[in-house]
């Protein structure tokens, strides 16, 4: 099996796990996917740390191996959700499909969309890959993700408990912050995954930074493209003071984003 052929099945199987009828509600799949994933980790970790504090345990090396496989996982949720948003983009948008497809004109094997048949072409575990496929979908030209915010973007959404972000943009340095982050988060993956000599120094600063970009950054390409392509999405009534999946949200209503204390919660009812 030649590798070209082997990346085209294995992008197809990612189709299997990620649990959607192709582009049926797509964007409620990744964002459901999204928050499962990243809650599961997050809710690991954070018992073992309240473990390690009840107890007042020294860091050893087992919290420092489970940091260490914390920050890949993170990685793992980062490059699933990147990998579904470009296909969903490609997918979705007809200008984007139609200039993709027009650069291939033989048959797209296996059964693939268009937009799984461009995302098996980047690594979306690579920082450097994710940032060049959304230039070329979204002709973009940028040298850091970070391009892609403003202290802006953050406005209408409701968030809590990501005090820092505030921090970064009162201090002038959100960019330069969030690309510092990714790629300390990045540099610590590829050591923890090819060098099993190397544990982690445990940094609760750092671990705390690398949460806050790993956990809202994705959340802020869904909010985003979620409004751009009119989708259903989480949102906060401010009202009733409940979380409601819609592509209509009403003046009272604004964008949610999850936070640690969220994900680790375990009172959540569903309402009619």
């Amino acid at each position: 099996m030649s590798k070209v052929t082997s990346k085209l099945i294995e992008i197809k199987v990612y189709r299997e796990t990620r649990n959607d009828n192709l582009d049926n509600d797509f964007m409620v799949t990744i964002t459901s996917n999204l928050l499962n994933n990243l809650g599961y980790r997050n809710n690991f970790i954070h018992n073992q740390l309240e473990q390690y504090k009840s107890e007042k345990k020294e860091v050893d090396k087992n919290l420092r191996v489970a940091t260490g496989l914390y920050v890949c996982s993170l990685i793992t949720c980062w490059e699933t959700f990147f990998r579904d948003l470009f296909i969903f983009i490609v997918n979705y948008d007809r200008s984007i499909s139609l200039r993709l497809t027009k650069e291939h004109t033989s048959e797209i094997p296996f059964g693939l969309t268009i937009g799984e048949f461009q995302a098996r072409k980047y690594n979306f575990q690579n920082l450097v890959q994710t940032r060049e496929a959304f230039n070329y979908i979204l002709k973009r030209e940028t040298a850091e993700l970070s391009e892609y915010f403003s202290n802006e973007v953050f406005n209408g959404l409701l968030f809590v408990e990501y005090a820092m972000i505030f921090k970064w943009i009162y201090e002038g340095n959100l960019k330069s912050k969030i690309d510092k982050t990714l790629h300390e988060a990045f540099k610590i993956r590829h050591r923890v995954t090819h060098d099993a000599n190397y544990l982690i120094e445990f940094d609760s600063g750092l671990l705390s930074e690398i949460e806050c970009v790993f956990q809202m950054i994705p959340q802020f390409f869904i909010s985003h493209f979620a409004i751009k392509y009119s989708q259903k999405r989480l949102v906060f009534n401010k009202v009733g003071r409940y979380i409601r999946i819609t592509d209509n949200p009403t003046e009272d209503e604004v964008q949610y984003i999850f936070n640690v204390k969220d994900f680790m919660t375990n009172d959540w009812q569903v309402v009619e």
